[in-house]
C-alpha cells in the first residue's frame, strides 16, 4: 500500500498484479508505505477504509480528497500466476508447492475449494459488495497506471520494471477448464472487464 494522498491517490497492492514494481517505482514519493507483512502490504479496500483512511483524515487528507487505485488481473491468468509462483524452489516441501502439479490439477483444487487465492472483487469492494476503488487498471495496463500516477505526482519516470515475477511454466488451459474457472470467478471477471 502506498499513500500519496497529497497527489490525490492511494495505491492498493493487489497480489500478483505488479504491485511490487509499482512500489519500487513510487515508494520514495509516498507519504506512507506498507511493505510487510504481506497481509498489510496487500490490504483490501475495506481494510484501508477502516484502518488507514481515518489516519490520513486526521492528518488533513479526508477520504473524499483522494482516489483509491489498484491493478487487477484476468482471473484465469491470475490463478496461473499463483500456480507458477508456488512452483518456486522456496516452496518445495511445503503444502502449497505446485512444482510437480499441472495447472489443470491446481485449477481443480481451486474449483473444489481446496485452494483459496482470494478475489479481486472482494479486494476492491466494501462489505456490501460495492466497488469502492475508484480507479482500477488491468494488469496488462501497468505502464498506463504508472504513467497516471507519475502525472499526478508531477514527475517524469520511466515505466516500472517487472519485479517478483513468477518462473516461466508451460500453461495449457482447455476452453472447458477456462469456462469453469471464469464461472467460479464470475465477480472477478466482471471487475476485470470494467477495469481501465
Amino acid at each position: 500500500m502506498l499513500a500519496m494522498a497529497h497527489a490525490g491517490f492511494v495505491f492498493l497492492s493487489m497480489p500478483k498484479t505488479g504491485s511490487t514494481a509499482i512500489q519500487r517505482r513510487f515508494d520514495s514519493r509516498a507519504q506512507l508505505v506498507i511493505r510487510k507483512p504481506p497481509t498489510m502490504k496487500h490490504m483490501r479496500a475495506r481494510t484501508f477504509e477502516q484502518r488507514i483512511a481515518p489516519t490520513l483524515a486526521a492528518y488533513g487528507f479526508p477520504r473524499e480528497s483522494y482516489e483509491l487505485v489498484c491493478l487487477v488481473r484476468e482471473p484465469v491468468d491470475w490463478a496461473a500466476s499463483w500456480w507458477r509462483y508456488r512452483a518456486r524452489p522456496g516452496f518445495e516441501g511445503k503444502p502449497r508447492y505446485t512444482g510437480g502439479m499441472s495447472f489443470e490439477e491446481f485449477a481443480e483444487q481451486i474449483l473444489a475449494g481446496e485452494v483459496h487465492l482470494g478475489s479481486s472483487a472482494t479486494f476492491v469492494s466494501d462489505l456490501d459488495g460495492n466497488v469502492i476503488v475508484e480507479r482500477v487498471y488491468r494488469y496488462e495496463h501497468l505502464e498506463q497506471a504508472s504513467a497516471w500516477m507519475a502525472d499526478r505526482l508531477g514527475v517524469d519516470l520511466p515505466a516500472p520494471d517487472r519485479a517478483n515475477a513468477s518462473p516461466e511454466r508451460e500453461l495449457d488451459v482447455s476452453p472447458r477448464l477456462r469456462a469453469r474457472l471464469e464461472e467460479h470467478y464470475a465477480a472477478d471477471v466482471e471487475v476485470y472487464r470494467s477495469a481501465l
